[in-house]
């Protein structure tokens, strides 16, 4: 199997991903994907003092590494802090702008729990920089990286997302672009 970018030998194969990717053509795909988001929502300006919420999950440590890498060799002021994604309001007093550690996993999952349990979905003002990532993006993006964080136990309706993106690839995307459209 070659890669569809570089026709190196691939070594990732996701149906939503139109083809098989090498290790670095992935990674470039989702750095890409990452930046793209960035300048989009235009979340940060460089005059912005940004708080990177740090739990130790391999989604925290994706971010911190993709944010340094996005923003080596500029003028952005980065704090990271120990905390989770429930502690970030308390963490967030003197900062601009506040980057959580969540996906589109972590979206899809909060919008169908809402939609099942009749719930609201308080509004949020952090950055939810991976949210055009999947789990097994990065846990693909981190091996190819070597980023070390702990992945977190899936609920049961994590594990049925899961279940329907196996069964219908690119599902998760699908439910992210309705959730948009709303």
């Amino acid at each position: 199997m070659k890669c569809i970018k570089c026709n190196k030998i691939a070594s990732i194969d996701l149906k939503h991903l139109g083809g098989s990717l090498c290790s670095n053509c992935f990674a470039e795909v989702i750095e890409k994907r990452v930046r793209k988001s960035l300048r989009q929502h235009d979340w940060l300006k460089p005059k912005d003092k940004v708080l990177v919420i740090d739990d130790n999950s391999l989604k925290s440590k994706v971010s911190i590494y993709l944010l340094k890498s996005i923003f080596k060799g500029k003028p952005f002021n980065l704090s990271f802090k120990k905390g989770s994604v429930k502690s970030a309001e308390k963490l967030s007093k003197g900062y601009d702008k506040v980057i959580i550690p969540w996906n589109l996993d972590d979206e899809a999952e909060q919008h169908l729990d809402a939609l099942f349990n009749n719930k609201k979905i308080k509004k949020t003002r952090f950055i939810k920089l991976l949210l055009n990532v999947s789990d097994e993006e990065i846990d693909y993006f981190a091996r190819i990286k070597k980023i070390r964080g702990r992945k977190k136990a899936k609920t049961e309706l994590g594990k049925k997302l899961d279940a329907l993106e196996k069964r219908y690839p690119c599902s998760k995307f699908g439910l992210q672009k309705s959730l948009i459209l709303q």
